[in-house]
């Protein structure tokens, strides 16, 4: 994790998600997620899923995708994460466009799909 690492926790302080770029503003995004139990800290697959989901839709060829932990579901105890395609002109027709998923933590099931305005409003009402 080289540059730009942001923490966000989980209300009840036992999930954890950590989002850092691997070139600083102008790296790719990249999130891990991980559970703490007892005196036990285990990686969960909480991003694959939302990630896959966003990738099969939206894809920048020449650079990749993002996907940062946005934080924690105050009602659900959802993760919230936010994919991206980076908004220069080498990635297309798809430049900028940006999502948001709730998922499970555990498992990364998808529980609530977010237009970029659906964020927007969700982010103004959560902030974090």
């Amino acid at each position: 994790m080289s540059a730009s690492v942001f923490v966000v926790w989980s209300n009840s302080n036992d999930w954890f998600a950590i989002t850092w770029s691997d070139g600083g503003a102008i790296g790719n995004f990249h999130a891990r997620v991980f559970h703490i139990a007892i005196d036990n800290v285990n990686e969960a697959e909480s991003v694959k899923t939302a990630f896959s989901d966003f990738r099969g839709r939206h894809w920048c060829k020449a650079r990749g995708d993002n996907v940062q932990a946005y934080g924690w579901d105050d009602k659900t105890g959802a993760l919230v994460l936010v994919t991206s395609v980076y908004p220069t002109g080498d990635c297309g027709k798809d430049l900028g466009h940006t999502e948001a998923y709730l998922v499970q933590p555990a498992d990364g099931a998808i529980l609530r799909h977010l237009s970029l305005r659906e964020f927007n409003v969700y982010a103004k009402s959560h902030p974090q």
